[in-house]
Formats: structure tokens, C-alpha cells, sequence
């Protein structure tokens, strides 16, 4: 859903914080997908190995937190389904979080892999180091990072060039999914 008036950031920003949660881009607040089922629990799994690695590496990770990309061309406030910020990196801004080390999309059925690719990549070529794409319909796990895009499927191993030492396994992030 995108709301039919056009919206300066700072009356974006009024906006009250609750659901459907907005995204800003265009100069439009766009609602983000409802998540389902899956959405839920790829949440808690993805977040796991994120917390997981934060132990080790230090850093802070979460879900849905709002993110300013400061391009005056194409100014967006987004909200990736999870991120991680390594310990080098401060999350604060003035009015929304600075871009993460790594953000992550969770495909809901009613949206397009073709607008998650997009915003994947506006991720990685706004200050985010690596994006990742979760398609839960299709199984699969997409990486977007220094230049390239990566498609992996069961049951493979993901890992990151930017984030040594971080694993997500397709066969256990997938399990029980399609019964």
C-alpha cells in the first residue's frame, strides 16, 4: 500500500510508529508486507546465527529497526527485516539508524523478487556492506555483496566475504517449512 499524498521526510517522520510499519521512498510512505507464517519464523532462525556471531564479534543486531539513506537524489528511510551493525559501526543517526554492516529481506508471498532484488541493491550501494534475500517459496537464499549477486539453494552453506565466520545453513533454515 502506498499512501496516495506525497510526504515531506519530516512529515514522514511524524508519522506514528505502528502497524503496518512505513517505508519512505520517492517521497511516498509505503507499507511494508504483512508478514506470514514463514516470515515469522525465518525471523527467529536468521536471527539466531546474527546473535551468534555478535557474542564473538561484538556488534548489535535486531529486526525492523528504521534506516535514513542520505542521498539527496533518491532519499530513502527503509526497514530491513533484520540487520546486524559490526562493532566499528555506530547504528545511531540524527533521525533513524545509519545503513548496517548487513541487511536482511525476508520475501512475503505478495511481494516481487524483482522489488526485494532493488532494494537489495540500493542497500549495498547506499553504505551497507551485504544484503541478503530469503525467498522461502523457492527455498533459496540470495547474497548481494561487493558487486556481486549470488543465488544458493539446499543445502548449502552461506557465508560472507564482509562477515568472516558467519554461517546460515539453507537445509536448517528451510526445515519444516513446506509442511
Amino acid at each position: 500500500m502506498t499512501l496516495t499524498q506525497r510526504l515531506s521526510v519530516e512529515d514522514y517522520l511524524a508519522l506514528p510508529e505502528c502497524k503496518p510499519y512505513l517505508e519512505y521512498v520517492g517521497g511516498e510512505a509505503r507499507a511494508k508486507a504483512v508478514p506470514a507464517w514463514e516470515h515469522f519464523i525465518l525471523t527467529g532462525r536468521l536471527l539466531v546465527p546474527l546473535v551468534d556471531y555478535e557474542r564473538i564479534h561484538g556488534g548489535d543486531s535486531g529486526a525492523e529497526g528504521r534506516v535514513e539513506f542520505d542521498d539527496d537524489a533518491d532519499r530513502r528511510f527503509l526497514l530491513p527485516d533484520l540487520a546486524y551493525y559490526a562493532a566499528s559501526r555506530q547504528p545511531r543517526g540524527r533521525r533513524a539508524m545509519t545503513p548496517p554492516t548487513l541487511a536482511i529481506e525476508i520475501r512475503s508471498p505478495d511481494e516481487s523478487m524483482g522489488s526485494q532484488r532493488e532494494k537489495c541493491h540500493y542497500y549495498v550501494t547506499h553504505g551497507v556492506d551485504a544484503a541478503v534475500l530469503v525467498d522461502p517459496q523457492n527455498a533459496a537464499l540470495e547474497v548481494f555483496e561487493g558487486g556481486r549477486h549470488l543465488v544458493f539453494e539446499e543445502p548449502a552453506v552461506v557465508t560472507l566475504e564482509s562477515l568472516p565466520g558467519l554461517e546460515f545453513r539453507l537445509a536448517e533454515l528451510f526445515a519444516g517449512l513446506d509442511d
